[in-house]
């Protein structure tokens, strides 16, 4: 029998999509040149997608020349990797995929069913962005790659320490169900496209997170089902008269 967590973790709401926007690509000139280049690149490689952003492009924005984008990012690649990382960081989680000393296993679950949030529209163009340029350049491949593996180890050893503890199931393959959930986000990415009505759907999200919660033998919490009042008399039924139908 796995163990439930003793004090389940509340369920965060999202960001309103405008304020995380906001956040990300606004301009400010007390920031510093790595964070101009950044919000720059974050509007126009979610706009115009990676393979139509330039370089001059991205350098002509942050009010920066060209060279001075290579003093802080070696390529195009290393920079859409950045603005993941960076996009990220601004989501309203505690769980940060890229940054493996903050994985949490408990969190995963809650994780992957954010990510059908209006507020992570941003990031799920970003993931499908640099899906695609690892299609198209190698140096992106190979980043992705590497990234990609770091952050399935960091997941796995989140879950054998969640197994050892007891709120996993120690039975599953924790390698297979950390690249699980990585196949998972991926998959949701592609939300906007295949299944736009789902975005925002409380329902579309309590599902993934109690399938994903089962997957690994956690008890997630989940928002409270609405009680449904039993008939009353005015209803031409006596209340003790009423009935389950199950």
């Amino acid at each position: 029998m796995k163990k439930a967590s003793p004090k389940p973790k509340p369920l965060r709401k999202a960001s309103a999509p405008s304020t995380q926007d906001e956040r990300l690509v606004g301009t400010s000139a007390e920031t510093s040149t790595s964070d101009r280049i950044l919000r720059s690149a974050t509007q126009l490689f979610a706009t115009l997608g990676f393979a139509n952003t330039s370089m001059p492009a991205i350098a002509k924005l942050s009010g920066i020349t060209q060279g001075a984008i290579y003093r802080h990012f070696e390529s195009k690649a290393e920079l859409l990797l950045a603005v993941v990382r960076h996009t990220l960081q601004a989501l309203p989680t505690d769980v940060w995929m890229l940054e493996p000393a903050k994985v949490d296993a408990t969190d995963l679950p809650e994780f992957v069913a954010d990510y059908v949030s209006p507020g992570h529209k941003l990031i799920r163009q970003l993931s499908l962005e640099i899906h695609s340029a690892a299609s198209r350049e190698q140096t992106a491949y190979q980043l992705l790659r590497k990234v990609n593996e770091e952050a399935a180890q960091a997941i796995r050893r989140s879950i054998v320490a969640a197994q050892n503890s007891g709120d996993f199931d120690p039975t599953i393959n924790a390698n297979f169900t950390a690249r699980f959930f990585l196949v998972m986000i991926m998959g949701l990415s592609h939300m906007d496209t295949l299944e736009p009505d789902l975005i925002g759907d409380s329902a579309w999200h309590n599902f993934i997170l109690e399938r994903l919660s089962a997957l690994v033998g956690f008890q997630a919490p989940v928002a409270t089902k609405p009680t449904i009042p039993k008939p009353s008399a005015a209803d031409g039924l006596c209340s003790e008269c009423a009935t389950d139908p199950d």
